[in-house]
């Protein structure tokens, strides 16, 4: 295979762009375009004081870390200007990820203690972002450099170490270096700002949302300007009437509009079934004030307040809270974004995940859904598209276990999910399938 690399410096855009061109389109090469952003995906101030919280890690994630088993990802961490005691925080703040998300490929990580302003915690932000067009992604979008390398399974650098993360940290905070999730009323608990920090160098980020103030109207953008790409994160946007946010004029007054509105939600299929068995849609921070390096990349601050068990990508934290555990909603997100979870870290009532299977994936003109524990109860099953559009829907009774779904060949060639609602209990599980 042949590879020619383009390199382009936009002094006019706030990024530095790297164009990476594939020779050979027939021999099933293709374009990757990669751009690496001028600023953080998140700036986390502190937040007031509300008292004394502390979320401590999931269960299953506790047990698995405290029995030494192998994690699920490896994180290489390249610590600068760190004491041993952060470090050590850090590093465990590393292993609750590190055990609730999967990748075959090391995940490289650049963490830095400098001067952040006041008021700031930390910030992070994926170091660069990749367009990708192995099966399951979706063509034309930028996929965060961690994830990029899960999908593809292989480094971007053919010499590894390349970082995949940038994560800086205040060093005038007083930080508490604790792993038990207990922080004093004064401290800032260093693991919950790494974790936060980490989630958005994996992937919770806008990519390049502004609102840019106008006359008469205030105009939004969200997608890359110089290629016109959205990041994954994106196409997981809607407002609270269904409209896909990527339907809209990118720049435009409309745009702008609903980025300050107040009323955006993640339609992510698997979030929506963790947060409440497939009912309300979780709400995204989008106040009527624009507010970069918050607005849109994190869940809304009222929806999940300090205490909630989904609250670790909430806009803020406050002194004396402690949140250890990366959400349900989060990494269901996560898993409907691209990523592999680690068995056990999703919450699933009435049947096992591990116990319904989808096949065949990819799939041509049928979809197969087999029910291990061979249910007899009536189902409903959904096909829902990337962008959260229903399909199709088929009410059924099991067949020793068996469901299925048919004449599906006229679809277009993209990323699915299938729901699968009991319709006597109400629960459900969302499966990710390719047509391909």
């Amino acid at each position: 295979m042949t590879k020619i690399t383009l390199y382009f410096k936009n002094l006019l855009a706030s990024l530095v762009m790297f164009s990476s061109l594939l020779i050979g389109a027939q021999d099933g090469t293709y374009e990757i375009r990669e751009v690496i952003p001028a600023r953080p995906t998140c700036e986390l101030p502190l937040g007031e004081y509300v008292g004394q919280i502390s979320i401590p890690r999931a269960p299953e994630t506790a047990a698995r870390m405290d029995s030494n088993n192998d994690p699920c990802a490896n994180f290489v961490v390249n610590y600068n200007g760190f004491t041993p005691e952060a470090q050590a925080a850090f590093q465990y703040a590393v292993d609750i990820w590190a055990f609730s998300i999967e990748s075959s490929v090391p995940i490289n990580v650049s963490a830095t203690f400098t001067s952040l302003g006041q008021g700031v915690l930390g910030s992070a932000g994926p170091a660069t972002l990749l367009t990708s067009s192995v099966a399951g992604t979706i063509p034309n979008t930028f996929y965060p450099a961690a994830l990029w390398e899960k999908l593809e399974g292989e480094d971007r650098s053919p010499f590894g170490g390349t970082n995949d993360i940038n994560a800086n940290f205040n060093n005038t905070t007083n930080w508490y270096y604790g792993t038990d999730a207990n922080p004093p009323a004064g401290q800032i608990d260093f693991v919950t700002v790494v974790l936060h920090e980490l989630g958005h160098g994996l992937g919770f980020t806008d990519g390049w949302a502004t609102v840019t103030p106008s006359f008469p109207d205030d105009i939004g953008s969200i997608r890359e300007p110089n290629n016109n790409i959205p990041a994954i994160y994106a196409h997981f946007i809607e407002n609270g009437s269904g409209t896909d946010i990527l339907s809209l004029a990118d720049p435009s007054a409309a745009l702008g509009a609903e980025l300050t509105g107040n009323d955006l939600y993640c339609n992510s299929p698997t979030a929506i079934q963790q947060l409440n068995q497939g009912g309300t849609l979780p709400k995204l921070y989008a106040p009527t004030a624009w507010s970069g390096g918050s607005s849109i990349s994190h869940w809304d601050n009222a929806t999940f307040p300090i205490g909630d068990i989904n609250s670790l990508m909430r806009s803020s934290v406050s002194a004396g809270v402690a949140n250890h555990n990366p959400g349900f909603i989060t990494l269901g997100f996560f898993q409907d974004m691209g990523w592999g979870i680690c068995p056990g870290a999703l919450s699933v009532e009435d049947f096992a995940v591990s116990n319904v299977a989808v096949s065949p994936n990819p799939f041509v003109d049928e979809i197969t859904v087999t029910l291990n524990k061979a249910y007899s109860d009536s189902f409903e099953l959904n096909l829902i598209d990337i962008n959260g559009r229903l399909i199709m829907s088929q009410k059924s009774d099991a067949s020793n276990g068996r469901l299925t779904l048919s004449n599906l060949s006229d679809l277009d060639d993209s990323l699915y999910f299938v729901k699968i609602t009991n319709s006597t209990t109400g629960n459900n599980i969302t499966k990710k399938v390719i047509k391909n």
